[in-house]
């Protein structure tokens, strides 16, 4: 059996693809199975994954219809056969010792999940086959580790991939099918059931930044679900203990800010701009005097005092 298994989901594209898998074929650490499953891709990209898996014995290429992104890597979760997992989309690229370093330090504190930094690349990006030397690690509990994520300040944060996690985590856990914000909806708790969680601020993970990314296109209800999310991962923290309560809190006026910084004011946004006022006036006193927020939620909280126009004059040119 395989120590890793590395899912990566794939749907139409073929621009990024090659550099995916070519950056985990130059992986240090070579005991991993690399799960590549088409989504129904249209292009080309399946062929390109289907070139590798006859090449090299370790990728697999697994075809199921469109159903999403969720779908895709819920599908690798049933078939991975690795102590641990980890996730990395197609489009996007690791360092030479991603794995290597990931696998170390998770073996290194005993730690169920492993994290490094994240470094953002451009569309042209191509790897150049470096690995970056490796900054020391640290090791966070289970708490510390989820309520970091949930200020959204520091590592580790709530995206799926830039983790090693112990494969038994995900056993009962899954990503919500057909929806967005998938990764928020779920690694929080995947954050909090682990034992401990291992950092580093060495920056594997290479996430390319593009114009089709889900906070770059325009806001539809179906994206307006982020605070439905919030909502879901507030109230499932706010009995945990003090410490967690607050920083979901903090999460929550995040999301209720970009909602109505990113809606329109329409009818079809109009109860999640309702409900994310409510929000920002329960909780905007409160959140304010916690040392921890970020500072551009200080900056909101402080603005939402005015007048509605001007409060939302301000967040429309990105305050929060």
């Amino acid at each position: 059996m395989p120590a890793v298994s590395v899912i990566i989901p794939v749907y139409n594209t073929e621009a990024y693809i090659k550099d995916c898998l070519d950056s985990l074929v130059a992986q240090s650490f070579t005991d991993f199975e690399a799960i590549i499953i088409d989504d129904g891709s249209t292009d080309e990209s399946a062929r390109i994954a289907a070139s590798y898996a006859s090449m090299d014995s370790r990728f697999r290429l697994i075809g199921q219809p469109n159903k999403g992104l969720s779908e895709a890597r819920n599908t690798g979760l049933k078939i991975m056969r690795g102590e641990y997992v980890t996730f990395v989309d197609s489009d996007d690229c690791v360092a030479p010792n991603f794995l290597e370093t990931l696998f170390f330090i998770a073996q290194l504190h005993q730690a169920d999940i492993a994290c490094s930094a994240i470094e953002n690349v451009d569309e042209a990006y191509k790897p150049d086959g470096n690995a970056p030397s490796v900054a020391t690690s640290k090791c966070l509990t289970a708490e510390e580790a989820t309520r970091i994520a949930l200020y959204q300040d520091s590592l580790p944060d709530f995206s799926a991939w830039n983790k090693l996690y112990k494969a038994e985590l995900w056993k009962e856990n899954r990503f919500p099918p057909g929806k967005y914000f998938e990764d928020f909806a779920i690694v929080p708790k995947v954050l909090l059931e682990s034992n401990k969680v291992a950092v580093t601020k060495t920056k594997l993970y290479l996430y390319r930044k593009h114009s089709e990314s889900i906070l770059a296109t325009a806001f539809t209800p179906q994206k307006a679900i982020l605070l439905d999310t919030a909502e879901n991962v507030f109230e499932f923290m706010k009995p945990m203990s003090r410490p967690l309560y607050k920083a979901a809190r903090s999460m929550l006026m995040s999301a209720s800010f970009s909602i109505l910084m990113r809606t329109k004011d329409s009818e079809e946004f109009k109860d999640y701009r309702k409900r994310a006022f409510a929000h920002i006036r329960k909780f905007r006193f409160g959140t304010f005097f916690d040392l921890k927020i970020r500072m551009r939620n200080r900056m909101a909280i402080m603005l939402s005092y005015l007048p509605r126009f001007l409060f939302l004059k301000f967040l429309k040119k990105g305050i929060s």
